[in-house]
């Protein structure tokens, strides 16, 4: 008989080393100078675990996938900071009252995704943009704005041109929250101009759930006879939790059997 490779020779040791491979709580095989050890779980009929890490965008999808593979032991938890939700769905099952450790390799990750719309209003955040850019930004994304109505959105838009070569002098703030700015055009004739103190928007903050209504906050500068805007999203770390704990709140609906969130950071 042709003499065993190395690899088969180590293939029988490992085979007939599964009567004796449990001592206590450790699994071992003992491999001669000069051999590799093998993992055989290719010449099973089936793997010894699920062991996958699927990555969701969809909170329907991920509830989906876990009603689909749902065990008592599934651990799931979510991070507001991170705005992510973690499953390990074959976590540490409990046996007799005491938690059997596992190896934990099947798990599934949604990462909740900003909405274009939101994330075109928070590019503009933070930024001093002038009253061309503004306009421009406002006249494009209109349709997003609930308050001011849409005329006094385009109204505003065409003030913004019809002003775009006057001298700011002032402004002053109205009983009303808005503000008013005066001006002086270069024939010497004087004008106001009324802002908004505030916009606000109807979008979904992240992909797939139920649109929003979001403040944007406006700060006004003179610099120079220019007038530049700032603009904010007001409350913006609370805005973003509540839109995640939304996504989370339509997981547990939708995932079956019932399943309880832990918070991680």
């Amino acid at each position: 008989m042709a003499e065993k490779t190395k690899n088969a020779v180590a293939l029988d040791m490992m085979m007939s080393s599964f009567a004796m491979r449990s001592a206590g709580a450790e699994s071992f095989v003992i491999v001669p100078d000069g051999y590799d050890l093998l993992d055989i779980e290719r010449f099973a009929d089936t793997p010894r675990r699920i062991a996958t890490d699927h990555k969701f965008v969809s909170a329907k999808s991920f509830a989906q996938y876990l009603t689909r593979f749902s065990s008592p032991s599934m651990l799931l938890t979510a991070s507001a900071d991170k705005a992510k939700m973690l499953a390990v769905i074959d976590y540490h099952d409990q046996v007799d009252g005491f938690y059997r450790p596992s190896h934990g390799t099947h798990k599934a990750t949604y990462s909740a995704r900003l909405s274009d719309k939101i994330k075109a209003w928070l590019a503009i955040c933070g930024r001093s943009l002038t009253q061309i850019e503004f306009g421009l930004f406002l006249e494009e994304h209109a349709v997003d704005v609930i308050q001011p109505e849409a005329a006094a959105i385009f109204e505003m838009v065409m003030q913004f041109e019809a002003t775009k070569k006057v001298e700011f002098k002032s402004s002053q703030r109205l009983s009303d929250g808005s503000r008013q700015f005066s001006y002086v055009e270069e024939n010497q004739s004087r004008g106001g101009l009324t802002l908004p103190d505030r916009i606000v928007v109807r979008a979904h903050i992240f992909e797939g759930m139920d649109p929003q209504d979001v403040t944007f906050l406006l700060r006004f500068r003179i610099n120079e006879g220019s007038l530049r805007f700032v603009v904010e999203m007001h409350n913006k770390e609370d805005v973003m939790r509540e839109a995640f704990e939304r996504c989370v709140d339509y997981v547990l609906h939708e995932v079956k059997p019932e399943q309880d969130v832990y918070w991680v950071e």
